[in-house]
């Protein structure tokens, strides 16, 4: 499977829109920042046929050192998890 980055999405869009990459970069920017704001408050974030975006808190836990077997602790943290809608299941299968 190969992965499809920034660049590419960025120039798709701006070869089927007929906009400058410069307008797409722009406004891909823009959008990113807004979602990523928008998490930050804890809000839940839906995207039309993708899904929903929220935050999750990661409790405390112990893990290993892989190099030397030493336990250490690993504090609590936030993550982002996508629950796909419908649609999107729909379309990859």
């Amino acid at each position: 499977m190969s992965t499809i980055g920034h660049r590419e999405i960025v120039r798709a869009l701006s070869a089927k829109s007929g906009r400058s990459v410069n307008s797409i970069e722009a406004l891909f920017d823009l959008y990113t920042g807004m979602v990523a704001a928008y998490l930050s408050e804890g809000k839940n974030v839906t995207i039309k046929d993708i899904g929903t975006l929220k935050v999750l808190d990661t409790p405390a836990r112990v893990g290993r050192d892989i190099n030397t077997g030493e336990r250490i602790d690993i504090p609590p943290s936030k993550r982002v998890k996508l629950n796909p809608c419908a649609a999107l299941k729909t379309r990859i299968q």
